[in-house]
């Protein structure tokens, strides 16, 4: 009977400590929950680069394979691109040419130039010369009529011979002889002075038939830098630093414009997307700890630590464009608004789309 009262006393001191263990417990897992948000369904998000062809064409190698690790410029897919070269090189050959025919242009206005000049400068001179030859006998002439009209007078009272006064005619009559073939010479040299200047409009046509070629030749190097750029589109290279996710197309195959041949992502752009209840969201703020817990790292041997970075203004269903009517009204459902946290101490083997479970701290949110 002893034995009896003393086992009692042990079961009821067992069940006494079991009671209060069990009370600790539903109160910690109440206070835990009371201070903590759950996500059981939150993913590891990426920003994932597609890059797709932007020209039709054969690839004629990758350079890459899924996993590897790229950085910003490296040749990732090159197609073949022989055509596209022989475009560009007409085009050189094209801008040779039309260098060439201006250059000769330029030389036939340069000698047409200088030919020009010197012959205005020597007409502008002959003429200048018999100008003053012209006036010399205009002088000498005025000189003769007033020797003839004296030998008139002279030769009327008797004072002079016949001979001398028809000797002065003879003068007067050669020297305005010369006046006029002088006048003449002038007129004609004046005459070809303008012609010259009229010449001036095929060194116009010149310089016209050059600014065709000048106009000739920006344009053909327009077309070449197209073409060069466009050159660029047979050789994918990366965007960012990054690793490979996906290879689409390999050697030998056929793509076409705006078919996708790489993925890739940035390592260091990765977050963590959960979809967190409406009726959680006043608790929730920027900033708050994160404790993370990851399928492939699983708990109790391995957690993360994490930091609240987003919390979106609307819901993932109004994001997705999913709204369910019934009866003409919008049946009640519960609402989930897109949350994202960034991992402080991410491990070294990570990839978008892992599923992770994520405990956001509360403390100092709650109203008690």
């Amino acid at each position: 009977m002893p034995l009896d009262s003393k086992r009692k006393k042990i079961i009821k001191k067992v069940g006494v400590v079991a009671g209060v263990c069990l009370a600790a417990l539903v109160t910690y897992e109440t206070f835990y929950w009371a201070t903590h948000v759950y996500e059981y369904d939150a993913r590891i998000e990426a920003k994932l680069t597609t890059l797709s062809s932007r020209v039709d064409g054969e690839i004629e190698k990758v350079y890459v394979t899924e996993g590897d690790l790229v950085k910003e410029g490296d040749l990732l897919v090159a197609l073949k691109a022989n055509v596209q070269r022989l475009k560009i090189k007409a085009l050189e050959a094209d801008l040779i040419r039309e260098e060439a025919q201006r250059a000769k242009l330029e030389v036939e206005i340069l000698a047409f130039e200088k030919d020009l000049t010197s012959r205005l400068a020597t007409k502008r001179e002959t003429i200048k010369a018999l100008n003053i030859k012209h006036a010399t006998i205009e002088t000498r002439f005025e000189l003769a009529k007033r020797n003839l009209e004296r030998t008139r007078i002279l030769y009327r009272k008797k004072l002079t011979s016949k001979k001398s006064f028809e000797q002065e005619q003879s003068k007067a009559l050669i020297i305005e002889a010369e006046v006029e073939n002088s006048a003449a010479s002038i007129k004609v040299s004046e005459l070809e002075l303008e012609e010259i200047k009229a010449s001036n409009s095929n060194l116009d046509v010149l310089k016209a038939e050059k600014k065709i070629i000048n106009l000739n030749i920006k344009k053909l190097n327009t077309i070449k830098n197209q073409e060069e750029a466009k050159l660029t589109y047979y050789y994918v290279r990366s965007p960012i630093n990054g690793i490979i996710d996906s290879v689409y197309k390999y050697k030998g195959e056929h793509v076409e414009e705006a078919e996708r041949m790489i993925l890739l992502h940035d390592k260091n752009s990765l977050w963590i997307e959960a979809n967190v209840d409406e009726s959680q969201l006043r608790h929730l703020e920027v900033g708050q700890r994160v404790i993370i817990d990851m399928d492939a790292y699983p708990y109790p041997f391995q957690e993360f630590n994490g930091v609240v970075t987003f919390i979106g203004s609307v819901t993932a269903s109004e994001m997705a464009g999913d709204k369910v009517k019934s009866d003409g009204r919008s049946r009640k459902q519960t609402q989930r608004i897109p949350v994202r946290m960034k991992i402080l101490d991410p491990p070294e083997k990570i990839a978008p789309g892992m599923l992770v479970e994520v405990n956001i701290q509360i403390y100092d949110q709650i109203w008690f």
